[in-house]
């Protein structure tokens, strides 16, 4: 880029270039700086490969957690039987199932009754705060 000033035959070049070759290996350079801020924009927004990238971290992960389990659990060697879970710990852990299926199920009706009770069918929040506000409005007037 150059610009002539007040009357003067000399020119100003710009700052960075020195030169008309300095100056395309600038424009070389800068193509290729946004190429590659091209290319990592569209690699943000391709779902599909961030996806596909996304599953194989985790079945790597998965892989060398299986891995790492494999090698704590004790081989069961030939002519051994393998060892056998004690009862007490499978229905433990079975009570704790039940146990959590219960609470969902107490939290889920407990959530869900509040609209059953007033009106006799299932409605929305909205429904419902605005009929709870009419009956306090109609006792308000008594």
């Amino acid at each position: 880029m150059t610009s002539t000033s007040g009357g003067s035959t000399g020119s100003r070049r710009s700052a960075g270039a020195k030169g008309p070759d300095e100056l395309r290996q600038q424009i070389a350079m800068t193509r290729h700086q946004l190429g590659d801020t091209v290319e990592e924009l569209v690699s943000k927004t391709d779902v599909k490969a961030r996806a596909r990238a996304q599953v194989a971290e985790l079945k790597g992960s998965a892989s060398h957690a299986a891995h790492s389990v494999r090698e704590r659990v004790p081989r069961v060697s030939r002519g051994r039987k393998p060892a056998r879970v004690p009862r007490a710990v499978v229905l433990g852990g079975v009570g704790v199932g039940v146990a959590a299926a219960a609470a969902g199920v107490v939290a889920w009706r407990q959530y869900n009754a509040p609209r059953v009770l007033l009106s006799g069918r299932r409605r929305s929040s909205a429904a419902l705060r605005r009929d709870v506000s009419r009956r306090l409005h109609r006792l308000r007037r008594k």
